[in-house]
């Protein structure tokens, strides 16, 4: 079943109690703290867009990527709809190509997590740091072990007066850090289902993907902190410079 297919006309519903202005702001600090005063980011599986139409209204130039084409749609309509000139690209963030270079590359919401593969994971930190000038950014966040562990993902929200209902069942293998969440949603008399599939990188695995892609400076904090990491911190964000 296809992960954020189905959903991609509802996601920003599901999506409406999210802190997408706080998401900005902290990452616009981790840029400070790194010393990066650029204005050109690259974000990699966009969604649909939210946080680059923030971006963009705080004087950025972003470009999206996503490979799910109905969650790109929806970018480019809701950026058609707000007259915001944002180029979006269905593109699989392993293997993507847009012969362009940026001062800064993000990805937020455990985006990478779904990559369920090291060499996978790999490729991808590779891939941006080809779109990266010299000593550019590249800040993201992804879920930790613990998160899958401690069934995180196993939630629900069927309350009579919820528009969008969802049911989600997850399910962690410890062997091979994989978790697949059945997700069933429901709005109105339609009903759909999806499976997605994440997977914990852990952070020596991380670390070594990001050092032979290119990147030193490489720092990690407790999400939306600048705490160090603990045991039970579900969510990190890694901040890193590309210094080929």
């Amino acid at each position: 079943m296809q992960s954020f297919g189905p959903i991609a006309p509802h996601y920003d519903q599901l999506m409406a109690a999210v802190p997408y202005r706080m998401w900005v702001e902290y990452l616009k600090l981790l840029l400070v703290k790194q010393g990066n005063p650029t204005l050109t980011l690259l974000d990699v599986c966009c969604g649909t867009g939210t946080m680059a139409e923030m971006l963009t209204y705080d004087s950025y130039s972003v470009v999206g990527i996503d490979l799910s084409a109905p969650m790109i749609e929806s970018a480019r309509e809701k950026a058609r709809r707000l007259g915001l000139d944002i180029p979006y690209h269905v593109a699989d963030a392993r293997s993507f190509n847009l012969n362009q270079k940026f001062g800064g590359a993000f990805s937020f919401f455990d985006s990478l997590n779904y990559i369920a593969d090291l060499e996978g994971f790999r490729a991808a930190i590779k891939s941006v740091a080809r779109h990266l000038v010299p000593e550019g950014s590249f800040v993201f966040d992804l879920n930790t072990e613990y998160a899958f562990a401690a069934q995180m993902f196993t939630q629900k929200d069927m309350r009579k007066k919820t528009a969008l209902k969802y049911d989600w069942k997850g399910s962690y293998d410890s062997e091979t850090k994989i978790i697949n969440v059945e997700m069933d949603f429901w709005k109105g008399d339609e009903h759909w289902r999806e499976i997605h599939t994440q997977r914990a990188h852990s952070d020596p695995e991380v670390r070594e993907a990001l050092t032979d892609a290119g990147f030193r400076e490489i720092h990690v904090f407790e999400s939306y902190t600048l705490r160090r990491p603990r045991k039970v911190s579900d969510r990190l964000h890694y901040v890193a410079r590309y210094l080929p």
